[in-house]
């Protein structure tokens, strides 16, 4: 399931650092729906969050310090392989529509619409994706309690990838290891950033890549995300090519 949340902004500005206000938009929304009974299901301690997001900032503009939004409009792409986390998010979100959620700036996000997203059926078993959200693969050393984060040119990456795949569909409720068998990324249009994510900087990529293999790993992936830091908003991405259908 996946669908766009078109919001509206008080101000132009925004803090380079805004994922966490998407995730704490959706925390509020969750403690408000239902009695906040969900609310433990995706955001207690440890709880695996079956769901990626991307935030779209068009128009904008931007500085050292924020993000510039002429238009003072914002939208959010939620996707889930789950339906039943995609209706509670769906309906949750629904409820926040019209109110003012503080942002930093002296500045407000208002949820003003909520459309659903007609979803791609892949059948096919090569795929080129651009990423909405980038591609962040981490690398967490017990030993120090370090993280590492790979873009796509640092030595390392695909190690680093495969491991996290390998986790990713591991904790999967219906995918087995063995279809990782013959999968393989490759770059074809990438390019290495710098974001800014609960203060840090991390190293991650954005832009187009190709996918090969298993043609349900692959839909899994498109709803669910793919990569480290999923529910953080990274990792989702559209199919722009499925091959020879």
């Amino acid at each position: 399931m996946r669908f766009k949340i078109e919001l509206e902004l008080k101000n132009e500005q925004l803090p380079l650092d805004y994922r966490p206000a998407v995730m704490s938009l959706f925390k509020h929304s969750l403690t408000a729906y239902d009695n906040g009974k969900h609310f433990s299901t995706y955001y207690d301690v440890g709880k695996d969050k079956p769901f990626t997001f991307a935030v779209g900032i068009p128009s904008s503009k931007f500085t050292k310090e924020k993000i510039v939004v002429p238009n003072r409009k914002i939208n959010i792409t939620f996707s889930t392989g789950d339906i039943g986390t995609g209706i509670v998010f769906f309906n949750a979100l629904s409820m926040q529509k019209n109110k003012h959620y503080p942002l930093a700036y002296e500045n407000e996000m208002i949820v003003k619409n909520i459309v659903i997203e007609k979803e791609i059926a892949i059948t096919t078993d090569t795929i080129d994706i651009m990423f909405k959200s980038p591609l962040c693969v981490r690398k967490h050393s017990r030993e120090n309690n370090k993280d590492t984060y790979y873009s796509y040119e640092k030595e390392g990456f695909y190690e680093a990838f495969n491991k996290v795949l390998e986790f990713q569909v591991s904790n999967s409720s219906n995918l087995n290891t063995s279809i990782l068998e013959n999968f393989s990324i490759m770059p074809v249009q990438c390019k290495k950033t710098v974001v800014r994510h609960h203060s840090q900087f991390v190293e991650v990529t954005v832009g187009i890549f190709s996918l090969t293999g298993n043609i349900a790993l692959l839909n899994y992936l498109y709803t669910n995300g793919i990569g480290s830091r999923k529910s953080s908003g990274f990792g989702l991405f559209e199919i722009m090519r499925k091959g020879t259908l």
